[in-house]
């Protein structure tokens, strides 16, 4: 194709039309437009001001190059321009939008149509065969703005879209009529809301009922007023759960003109579980600092269990309380528990609580009595237990805990508390709970303690044992000497101190078995001579101590000869002593209760005390005392006088002084502790 211009057919129905096509004058007519000619293999033939405009290329650079060097490296290989004449060929027009490259490889975004030239002067009309096509017409305009804006619109929506769907809150928008307009997945996640078809959705639709009432106040004023406002709503989820949530609104403006109103909604159910928690928390705190009170005034352990249940039964948030005591233990199978007081629950309903203080064997849970750990049973109204179920149905709850009560890591009890809330009794108050647990049980102990020393008359038990469980009793029989328990001090429910009297034998034999007895967490030799040592032991479990002290009796005297004890136990006489008994000898199986008396126990005043101090002490030695104990010696951290200024009152040497006052201390404290003859 030399020429710059031919004659060209256009044909139109039945009508034909000639004319001369004319590079320069197309280029005329559509100014912007790049317009180029290809002859039949693709081949640049005219280029017009357009297309050097377009590309940067003008006629003389570009002429008699390919279509396909205008593309980019990745399109050429791909085979993209021949396809494109190809199918130009067989469809006369084809029309394509792409990158195509300028001088200096710019790349321009374009959208093009390419026209095929008959032989027969026709334009845009398939051609069958090579012979009938004689080139191509190319018209092209710039796009790259527009690309850049859509690319940049496309983008922006991707970005909105994507935080939309990573958004974990609910979004929305309404139109003043209250049509939904805009969401987000998690807004049909939370909802079950089908976009499909579109339909007029109330705002109110997703809430629930009892809500609805002021989420409509806080949308009108919003609408109205412009108030940017928070509010609290549950959402009608599609498990027709209620769910919690906080929504913040604005309005949408243009132009002044209101266009509806848009928000977030943030599911606080974490929240509000947070603040029942604290809620039953404090709850809890006041009916305990409400028991505590009692236990400190209560005489017998009726009145304290009382108290307990009535409390809990009158607490708002909690059912019904039970309590009940640990019986005897039966080797094997635990111990047995019978309720002694309720409040808030009928006798029958009572007893039906026994099967969570010792739960099915296909119940997820065990005994509290065991255990020693507060345990928890929920959503008891749709249980899978029948028993649990029906009882929880029948009386009205949704959860229960089981709260041991033991003393000395000796178990005396559970109280069960009934509460209507499915989901109570987090970790927390779990925590809470346990402690209280411990509190009642020390409260039982210490009033059990208190009448055995105040008591006219007690039950003496005496008792032998091989048992090598015991610490003592292992020590001495490894030792092969007599052991003496002068005394037993609790650190702990656990822990105890035991001053001990080791009688012929080596203390070095003492320390090196002390040393290896796990059961001994430290030791000291406080005295020796040639026939006998003193130790202090710290000691933990290990001992019949511990089983005695969690029953409020004393340990009188306790000697083990070649590991054989004999032991003295003195306990009120209102304990139960089979159960007492039963505890012991499962607790330490070699052992035997050997016999029983009541002992009576002169009742002692206050002067009787201070005559048996007085008797005890030399003139010498309770004058030293009293000197001391008037003159402001025992008075810290300020003192009135020091040890030279009393003994130059007396008119002894400062080391004679100390020597009476520690004798005379020795001796008022042997009175008070009883160790007195």
């Amino acid at each position: 194709m030399t020429d710059n211009s031919s004659d060209r057919t256009v044909t139109s129905g039945e009508q034909s039309f000639e004319f001369d096509l004319e590079i320069s004058e197309l280029s005329a007519l559509v100014s912007d437009c790049a317009i180029a000619l290809f002859d039949a293999d693709g081949f640049i033939t005219e280029w017009n001001s357009g297309a050097r405009h377009l590309t940067g290329y003008d006629a003389e650079t570009i002429g008699g190059d390919h279509y396909r060097s205008l593309f980019p490296t990745d399109a050429r290989e791909d085979g993209r321009p021949d396809r494109l004449l190809e199918r130009t060929r067989a469809e006369g027009t084809v029309e394509d939008d792409g990158w195509r490259l300028g001088d200096g490889d710019s790349r321009i975004w374009v959208c093009e149509v390419i026209a095929t030239i008959r032989a027969d002067g026709d334009v845009g009309v398939p051609v069958a065969s090579a012979a009938d096509l004689d080139g191509y017409l190319w018209f092209v305009r710039d796009r790259t703005a527009d690309h850049g804006r859509a690319r940049e619109l496309r983008e922006e929506k991707a970005f909105t879209e994507s935080v939309l769907r990573a958004q974990p809150d609910i979004l929305y928008a309404y139109d003043t009529d209250g049509n939904l307009i805009q969401w987000n997945e998690q807004f049909e996640r939370v909802t079950g809301y089908d976009p499909e078809p579109p339909s007029d959705v109330d705002p109110l639709t997703f809430i629930a009922p009892e809500d609805r009432d002021h989420i409509g106040d806080a949308i009108e004023r919003i609408l109205e007023h412009g108030e940017r406002l928070t509010a609290e709503g549950r959402v009608l989820a599609t498990d027709d759960d209620r769910i919690p949530y906080e929504f913040n609104s604005a309005r949408i403006v243009d132009d002044g003109d209101v266009l509806g109103f848009t928000g977030v909604g943030r599911d606080i159910s974490d929240r509000k579980a947070r603040e029942r928690e604290l809620e039953r928390l404090e709850r809890l705190n006041a009916v305990i600092r409400t028991i505590d009170d009692t236990m400190v005034t209560a005489d017998t352990r009726d009145e304290i269990e009382a108290a307990i249940v009535d409390t809990f039964a009158a607490s708002e948030g909690y059912r019904f309380g039970v309590i009940g005591r640990a019986r005897g233990v039966t080797t094997g199978e635990g111990h047995s528990w019978e309720p002694t007081a309720r409040g808030g629950i009928d006798a029958a309903g009572a007893d039906g609580c026994s099967s969570f203080v010792d739960p099915p064997v296909d119940a997820d849970g065990e005994s509290a009595l065991e255990t020693r750990t507060v345990q928890r049973y929920r959503a008891l109204r749709d249980s899978s237990i029948e028993q649990w179920r029906h009882h929880a149905r029948e009386h009205d709850y949704g959860a229960v805990a089981v709260i041991p009560i033991a003393a000395s890591n000796q178990p005396l009890g559970a109280l069960v508390i009934g509460t209507a809330e499915p989901s109570a009794f987090p970790d927390r108050e779990r925590e809470v709970l346990q402690e209280f647990g411990g509190t009642i049980g020390h409260a039982i102990n210490v009033m059990a303690v208190r009448r055995l020393l105040y008591q006219d008359s007690v039950v003496e038990l005496e008792f032998e044992s091989t048992d090598r469980g015991d610490a003592c009793i292992r020590l001495s029989d490894e030792l092969g000497c007599e052991l003496s328990v002068d005394h037993v001090l609790p650190l702990t429910g656990e822990v105890f101190i035991y001053y001990l009297t080791a009688s012929n034998v080596d203390p070095d034999r003492v320390r090196e078995l002390a040393r290896d007895d796990e059961a001994i967490t430290d030791y000291r030799l406080i005295d020796a001579d040639s026939d006998e040592s003193y130790w202090e032991c710290v000691v933990r479990n290990a001992t019949i101590a511990e089983t005695v002290t969690g029953y409020g009796a004393r340990l009188q005297s306790k000697t083990v000869r070649d590991g054989v004890a004999k032991l003295t136990v003195q306990v009120s006489s209102d304990v139960a002593l089979q159960e007492f008994v039963d505890t012991i000898t499962s607790a330490y199986p070699d052992s035997r209760l050997r016999s029983k008396r009541t002992v009576e126990r002169p009742v002692e005043t206050r002067g009787d005390f201070r005559r048996t101090v007085e008797s005890m002490l030399t003139d010498k030695q309770r004058m030293a005392l009293e000197s001391a104990y008037h003159g402001g010696y025992f008075e810290w951290p300020s003192r009135h006088s020091n040890a030279e200024e009393i003994a130059d009152q007396l008119g002894i040497a400062r080391q004679t002084f100390h020597q009476h006052l520690r004798v005379a201390q020795a001796k008022l404290l042997s009175a008070y502790f009883g160790d007195a003859d």
